[in-house]
């Protein structure tokens, strides 16, 4: 599958978990960083998932972690203050967790971690 349709593939995907009130682009590079799987570029509103990364994380997951990034940027977050709200901060991993949740039960995703409490 070519990086473009892998991307409107997960994009779909993604607004089939929650339909975001920002639009946003998203691309997949197939490229293996070092240090990231995917980046959520604030100011243009675009995730960059590296898809080398495969092989230890599905698309779809890292994908849900940027999605998570644009929701908190665009939707919930409360200052503009980097220092007072981390972009790793609680209010991030409460969107990132309640994705995941609300893919799991739309039988979208599976993760063993939390299957056996859904």
């Amino acid at each position: 599958m070519n990086d473009f349709i892998q991307a409107e593939r997960l994009k779909q995907f993604l607004l089939k978990i929650y339909r975001c009130k920002k639009d946003f682009e998203l691309l997949v590079i197939d490229k293996k960083p070092k240090t990231r799987m995917g980046v959520y570029i604030v100011n243009k509103k675009r995730i960059r998932i590296y898809s080398k990364w495969i092989c230890e994380a599905p698309l779809e997951e890292i994908a849900i972690h940027e999605y998570a990034h644009h929701i908190h940027e665009t939707e919930k977050r409360k200052s503009t203050d980097w220092r007072v709200e981390r972009v790793h901060g609680p209010e991030f991993w409460r969107i990132y967790s309640a994705l995941c949740c609300k893919a799991s039960l739309k039988g979208m995703y599976h993760d063993e971690l939390i299957s056996d409490i859904l």
